[in-house]
């Protein structure tokens, strides 16, 4: 199939209206709060603002880089209580798709970082590249943004759409992740990026939407919720002159999916948060 969406006819309106939500990451774990949160926000952004999608932040379910006791007794919460199936009721009662952040269980102990992407109909299909109203997409989590190769290969895969949840606190070098990263994801691959944040001032927020050439369609500033149109033929002259996935030379960068290329760290390595 071809990736390239520009070459299709388009009519002038928009296709998919989005929302992204700034909320606040919880620090006790009560998923009952940001559940209610949630169903606030959807009401909103549907009623309010007619968005066929909103997107969350990462983990914004139970609050992020909380201890592993609360994330667990949260994680057991939301398997408990069957609040996917309660948000998925949230979703068809006012027709818009959410994706909604936060810890799975597995085997009772297991925790996973999860997104499950929540159609506004059925809320059951998980796949690496969905379709609403005739927008492919697709979904990578935080540090997902910074492998360039993520974001290619979902746009390989048809995505039109990158939806990208994340809880990037506050320091220097994650400002210049939000900074330079987010634009140059969507510009590169000619695709719309939303990127949800976690919310000031111990994350850097910086929430926003972006069109396939890198500019920003919105930003959160005082409100918390912000609302884009995608509307593809506004970006066809724009795009058409640099079809980056044609001129790829997949040959001469083997190198990249080779497992002797692996870059092994050392055994007592420690990640920074700076």
């Amino acid at each position: 199939m071809s990736s390239y969406w520009w070459l299709k006819e388009h009519n002038e309106g928009s296709i998919l209206r989005v929302a992204v939500y700034e909320g606040v990451s919880l620090t006790d774990g009560n998923v009952a709060l940001s559940v209610a949160e949630v169903e606030s926000q959807a009401k909103r952004a549907s009623q309010e603002h007619s968005a066929h999608l909103l997107i969350f932040p990462e983990l914004f379910l139970s609050g992020y880089g909380l201890s592993r006791e609360v994330t667990l007794s949260a994680a057991r919460y939301i398997t408990q209580e069957k609040v996917i199936a309660y948000l998925q009721n949230v979703a068809r009662q006012y027709s818009i798709a959410l994706l909604i952040c936060y810890p799975e269980l597995v085997d009772d102990e297991k925790i996973y970082n999860s997104a499950t992407l929540i159609n506004e109909h059925e809320g059951e299909q998980l796949s690496s590249v969905v379709e609403i109203r005739g927008i492919r997409i697709a979904v990578m989590i935080c540090y997902d943004l910074e492998m360039c190769e993520v974001a290619r290969s979902l746009t390989l895969l048809g995505a039109q759409l990158l939806l990208v949840p994340t809880a990037l606190a506050t320091s220097l070098s994650n400002e210049n992740i939000a900074r330079l990263m987010v634009g140059t994801r969507a510009f590169e691959n000619h695709v719309w990026l939303a990127y949800a944040n976690l919310a000031p001032p111990q994350f850097i927020g910086q929430s926003r939407i972006v069109g396939p050439d890198g500019n920003e369609l919105c930003r959160v500033d005082k409100d918390q919720l912000i609302v884009a149109d995608i509307i593809p033929k506004n970006y066809v002259s724009a795009v058409q002159g640099t079809p980056y996935l044609a001129d790829r030379r997949p040959l001469l960068y083997t190198s990249i999916s080779d497992p002797i290329y692996h870059v092994k760290l050392p055994i007592d390595y420690k990640y920074t948060d700076d």
